[in-house]
Order: C-alpha cells, then structure tokens, then sequence
C-alpha cells in the first residue's frame, strides 16, 4: 500500500503541473470562448490539437474558469485541425444572469453573452503543442502566469524529494536482490548436503 507521505505529494506536483507550465495564462476579457475542433484520431497532422487539449487547455481553464472553452473531436480525419476564438466587445455585458454553458460537443452553444465583434481562427493541424500556444498567446495578448517564490521552493523540494526516493529504491532493490542470491546459494548447498547423504 502507498504511503499517505507518497500520495499526498503526488497529489501536490499534480496540483502544481496544472497552476504553472505551458498554458498557465490569464486570457484577456475580450476573449469570451474558444472552440477548437479536430479529428478522433491523431493521423493527418491531429496529434498537436489532442496534446494540446491534454495539457495546455487544463491549465488555461484553470485560469480562466468564466470563458466557455468548448471541444469537436467529429472532424473528419482530412479536415484541418481548428481553433477558434471568439472576441466580443468589452463594454458589452452577458444577455442573462446565468453561467455561459461549456460543452465537449459541437450540439451546445455558449448561450449568455453578446454575441462576438469578431473571431479568429488558428489553423492546428500539423503543428506542435507549443507552437499552437505561441499563436493563441500573441493573437489574444494573454498574460503568462509567474511561479510565485513559494512554488518554486515547493516544486525545488518535490524534486529533490522524488530524487531522494529513487535512490532509496534503487537501494531497497539491491538489498533485496542480494538477499535473494543469498537465499539461493544456501537452498542450493542444502541440496547438496541432502544429496551427499
């Protein structure tokens, strides 16, 4: 069984990986939904969107929970790979008082804010992870999230942790195996007394 040491800072670098790296950024207001659509299956230049959406769309909804960002995995594999952000004016308020509706299907619509002044699109397909972030950063002037000193002491510590108990289990390891050779040479020198008798 693990440890409640090991989970609870297993759990703490999670936390952490989502808080700050690739993707950690405050959308400006201006920017009121992001849509990106892309095929089921990596093949035809869909792997960037799919690692994209793993990794760097969790940490910008982390930062940015009030903007919709909504997902269409039922492209067909030869369309290209698409993200779309919309922009709508900042002066202009939500149409109701209710939360903007998010999908991870193409059948919902965002329904309580204006309607966008304008859109975007990002074209995916073919391109990595990082690239995509760089346009989407530049073409909405999103701010990067800053590790505060406390997370980078913390993530220091997690680290030297992680390498602390490598070490120790490669030891445990040893030990064990040597133990077990151990074992072996005194079962077979048992055999071979039985066997001389």
């Amino acid at each position: 069984m693990v440890s409640l040491l090991q989970r609870m800072r297993k759990l703490q670098t999670k936390l952490l990986s989502i808080r700050l790296g690739p993707g950690a950024a405050v959308l400006p207001k201006e920017v009121s939904r992001i849509h990106m659509r892309f095929a089921p299956k990596i093949d035809g230049g869909h792997m960037g969107p799919k690692k994209f959406w793993r990794h760097e769309l969790v940490r910008l909804k982390f930062h940015n929970p009030a903007i919709p960002m909504t997902l269409d995995r039922t492209a067909p594999q030869t369309d290209p790979a698409l993200m779309t952000i919309f922009f709508a004016d900042p002066e202009a308020s939500p149409t109701s008082g209710a939360t903007p509706t998010t999908s991870t299907s193409g059948d919902k619509e965002p329904s309580n804010y204006a309607p966008s002044s304008r859109t975007e699109t990002i074209d995916m397909t073919g391109r990595l992870p990082e690239n995509i972030l760089a346009d989407l950063m530049n073409l909405t002037n999103a701010r990067q999230i800053e590790a505060t000193k406390e997370e980078l002491d913390t993530l220091r510590s997690l680290e030297e942790q992680r390498i602390r108990s490598e070490r120790d289990s490669k030891l445990s390891l040893e030990v064990r195996e040597k133990k077990k050779r151990e074992e072996a040479l005194l079962a077979q020198a048992r055999g071979d007394m039985a066997s001389a008798v």
